[in-house]
């Protein structure tokens, strides 16, 4: 379709091709394997193939293409492809990129009612009438002022358990310490005792008596 239209700067009418500028808008860009004019199955070796063979056509230093910026911006994308495509991981990562690139219509995906939803519209995922918290009746769900409250009394309460459980064991432990100290000091109290009330001499004799009684004694006498 061609129209005609005012030069801003001259005023002077001139055609304009707006079906060839709207076939131009809408064009889809090429990928880098149509670019080296490959298969998306093809193996590295083709790859450098492909870019050799079009290197030789659209390299700037032939003579041909020296004078010619289309040519020397098409090998520009004949090196972005080929740097790209000969390196497993770019090649990987592109390949994904083309996997998940939106089509146009989920571009624009619309509602229910027709309207066109934006891709940075945030809906809300809550329920203003929630059901039963993970479905037990009569449990509603709390907001989150209030589980940290709880897990912060849960805390207190469990800190002032093991204090308690660590006094209650430390005291335990000194009084059981305390008993055989006592004990201890009693016999030794009442050993001193008997040793100054009946001298050495008995003590001698109470020793003897006391090896004279012993199983090992005995049997070795026998």
């Amino acid at each position: 379709m061609l129209r005609l239209c005012l030069s801003p700067r001259t005023g002077v009418p001139c055609r304009r091709n707006f079906a060839h500028e709207e076939k131009t808008r809408t064009r889809k860009p090429e990928t880098h394997y149509e670019v080296l004019n490959i298969s998306t199955n093809c193996s590295s070796q083709e790859v450098r193939n492909a870019f050799v063979k079009l290197s030789k056509l659209y390299h700037p230093d032939v003579k041909s293409n020296a004078a010619s910026p289309e040519r020397t911006a098409r090998f520009l994308q004949i090196s972005e492809a080929y740097k790209t495509l000969i390196k497993p991981k770019l090649r990987r990562d592109y390949d994904d990129s083309l996997l998940w690139k939106p089509s146009r219509s989920e571009r624009s995906p619309v509602d229910e009612k027709g309207n066109p939803i934006q891709p940075w519209d945030v809906k809300p995922n809550f329920d203003p009438n929630p059901r039963p918290y993970y479905g037990i009746k009569g449990v509603n769900r709390v907001s989150n002022w209030q589980v940290a409250l709880a897990l912060m009394a849960i805390g207190v309460l469990g800190a002032l358990f093991g204090f308690t459980s660590v006094k209650h064991s430390f005291n335990l432990s000194r009084q059981i310490q305390d008993e055989v100290s006592a004990n201890a000091n009693s016999h030794h109290a009442a050993v001193v005792a008997d040793a100054q009330k009946y001298g050495n001499e008995e003590q001698v004799r109470r020793m003897i008596d006391r090896m004279a009684r012993s199983p090992f004694n005995q049997t070795a006498s026998k």
